[in-house]
């Protein structure tokens, strides 16, 4: 099944076919790496200990399965082995010379521990490059402290510029520091393959993420204002006004939310008249105001704003959107999940695809994300069961049969 797309037209395999890529995460962020490059074509073999990722435990679960894991774990085989056990060791040593790419995310020193490091891994011939994403990445004072996404959102900065003015910092209500550091990861691991590609290059080459750089990187000006204006930014709520952008929520008459955003004064102008600004405001505008001082493009965005926070609470949402759509205004809903779902552009897209699932039946998901036309991307299955593909992997890798599976099996080591 095709769910990028309705096109019948002959399609390329995925773009990353033909790469092999060794999973060892056992957290959200560097999993998540893998799966978007299994989404992609690449073929990703995921090894879990023994007893199973912690993932598989959290919720919420549909007839005891964790969504979770069935994201994190789509396209990938997974096998079991404990690569803390000598045998575990000496089995994960001889497959790793077979692999692209590997991706690890546990505390730093751990597999050098495990005597498994890029320095072990280089001895038993390995030719890859490594992705190690950690809380605070391999070096500094804090590399050896355990963290989180939740610690990184809150030692990015990003936490204390989150929320409103007058309240707590607030935390993303989703994996963003991992997400983010997922995708940071997954471009370091493209740009040591492509350094590879050109130069020949052996051994092993690592791509060291930590969860709160990969965050702090996307913050534009926090630390250039607080350098050259000795700003310390605060929390502005939802209003850029601070940024000289009019960017807000707002609520309509019959209860719907929307957001609007503007760059520059064409934008602005857009805005102002398809909410029906007086002409004093449009007349401030094209006067020149956006090149001002801080405090007077500061005090015009205040005025734009409350301007169009009166005008929406005065309307319905369908009266406020054909406005602003005739205006050609930046704007859009606030969208719930059941809204994604049944939205046109998101089923267009392939954004939301059907998969199959042995336990679930059919499943809704997210698509594969970036497109690629021409080529043929799609989510093969969801995450598979603990050791599902053990006996075809270890066969594959190894010739092992089901009565040598059994005695790994029985000594801990799988």
């Amino acid at each position: 099944m095709n769910n990028m797309g309705d096109s019948v037209e002959e399609k390329k395999t995925g773009i990353l076919t033909g790469l092999k890529v060794l999973d060892v995460a056992h957290a959200y962020s560097a999993a998540l790496t893998a799966s978007m490059l299994a989404d992609l074509g690449a073929e990703v073999l995921c090894i879990e200990h023994p007893t199973g990722c912690p993932v598989r435990q959290t919720t919420p679960k549909s007839q005891g399965q964790a969504l979770w894991w069935k994201n994190m774990a789509r396209g990938k085989r997974c096998i079991t082995l404990n690569l803390s056990s000598p045998q575990g060791r000496e089995l994960f040593l001889e497959l790793v010379p077979q692999f692209d790419l590997m991706v690890e995310n546990f505390r730093p020193g751990t597999l050098e521990r495990w005597k498994l490091g890029p320095a072990d891994l280089e001895a038993a011939g390995a030719n890859l490059s490594l992705l190690r994403i950690s809380g605070y990445g391999q070096t500094g004072p804090k590399k050896d402290r355990p963290g989180f996404g939740t610690t990184a959102e809150a030692f990015s900065g990003f936490a204390h510029l989150n929320g409103f003015p007058d309240g707590p910092p607030v935390f993303p209500s989703i994996a963003l520091a991992d997400g983010v550091a997922a995708t940071f990861g997954a471009f370091g691991l493209m740009a040591a393959l492509n350094h590879r590609l050109r130069t020949g290059s052996k051994g092993v080459d690592v791509v060291d993420v930590a969860l709160f750089e990969a965050l702090f990187r996307l913050s534009p000006i926090q630390v250039m204002a607080y350098d050259q204006l000795g700003m310390d930014l605060k929390r502005p709520g939802n209003s850029l006004a601070s940024l000289g952008l009019v960017r807000n929520l707002y609520t309509c008459q019959d209860g719907v939310h929307f957001v609007v955003s503007t760059v520059g004064p064409a934008t602005i102008r857009r805005l102002l008249e398809s909410a029906g600004a007086p002409q004093d405001l449009i007349a401030r505008l094209d006067a020149g105001v956006m090149d001002a001082s801080n405090d007077a493009i500061q005090s015009f965005i205040l005025d734009c704003d409350g301007h169009i926070a009166n005008w929406a609470r005065g309307l319905d949402w369908a009266q406020v959107k054909q406005c602003l759509v005739a205006a050609d205004a930046i704007h859009e809903q606030v969208y719930s999940t059941h809204d994604i779902v049944h939205d046109e552009q998101y089923l267009a897209r392939g954004d939301v695809v059907k998969v199959q699932d042995p336990d679930l039946g059919e499943v809704r998901m997210s698509g594969v994300v970036p497109k690629f036309p021409g080529y043929s991307h799609s989510v093969s299955h969801p995450g598979p069961t603990l050791g599902q593909h053990n006996l075809e992997v270890y066969a594959e890798y190894f010739g092992f049969d089901a009565q040598r599976l059994d005695a790994l099996r029985d000594e801990g080591v799988i």
